[in-house]
């Protein structure tokens, strides 16, 4: 081997070294491969960092209704799912696998007043997310979401991020556990969540109004008739039904 070959070698051994480049180079006169490293790249220096909404308490409460020792379960299972694939959930220090389908925790019974008629359930289990997150219990299901909704809205000032949470319950008074409370008027249910995102303390909260499973009636004294074209349109739409008018 020539002095000069000898000379180029150890140069781009020593440039190798102290990292500075990173690229292949190749000589096909004497087959040496020599990698060496580019001055951008930091071995263990690229983080990620993320922004977590950590739920502190999270509670439902139950009121105006018949409580029951009996009847009221101790504790309702709580489920976290995660809306898309990039979301990570966190359960007492435990973070689950992005292929995970969700996390199950429990809402222990933590109040029971039958002179206020009201019962509380509880969670005090540290549950951290990354992003948007459905979650249901036996009585609701609702979202978390980190984005614009109607539900109770609350701004993150820092990062210029809302965060939103919207409930629905399918439950109807006089079934279930609520089953003792067919003729009471304003059963609700109210879902509190204290967290926290970044640093800056988030409380959401919404109330829902239980529905009675009534039969619908016809207002006395309404009269209501039907042309024949419009006889004829419910026909193509879908089953016949006619409204006979009612006469006082």
């Amino acid at each position: 081997m020539a002095a000069n070959e000898e000379e180029v070698l150890i140069s781009l051994r020593e440039m190798g070294a102290s990292d500075e480049e990173l690229h292949e180079n190749r000589s096909a006169e004497n087959g040496h491969h020599v990698v060496t490293r580019h001055p951008s790249y930091q071995p263990g220096s690229v983080k990620v960092s993320l922004q977590w909404l950590d739920l502190i308490v999270f509670y439902v409460r139950v009121s105006k209704c018949v409580v029951d020792d009996d009847s009221t379960p101790e504790h309702l299972t709580l489920n976290h799912i995660p809306l898309n694939r990039d979301t990570l959930l966190e359960v007492n220090c435990v973070r689950t696998s992005i292929y995970s389908d969700g996390v199950s925790t429990l809402l222990k019974r933590d109040r029971l007043d039958k002179q206020s008629k009201e019962f509380t359930f509880v969670s005090t289990n540290s549950i951290r997310v990354t992003g948007s997150v459905k979650f249901n219990v036996l009585v609701l299901t609702g979202r978390l979401e980190l984005c614009h909704s109607n539900g109770s809205l609350v701004e993150h000032k820092q990062h210029g991020q809302i965060w939103s949470m919207s409930c629905e319950s399918d439950i109807v008074v006089g079934t279930g556990f609520l089953k003792g409370n067919q003729n009471v008027c304003a059963t609700a249910i109210e879902v509190y969540v204290a967290s926290s995102f970044s640093g800056t303390p988030i409380v959401l909260t919404q109330t829902l109004q239980l529905s009675h499973h009534r039969r619908k009636q016809a207002r006395k004294g309404m009269l209501e008739a039907i042309p024949e074209y419009e006889m004829a349109l419910s026909q193509k739409e879908g089953p016949f039904t006619l409204t006979m008018p009612f006469f006082s």
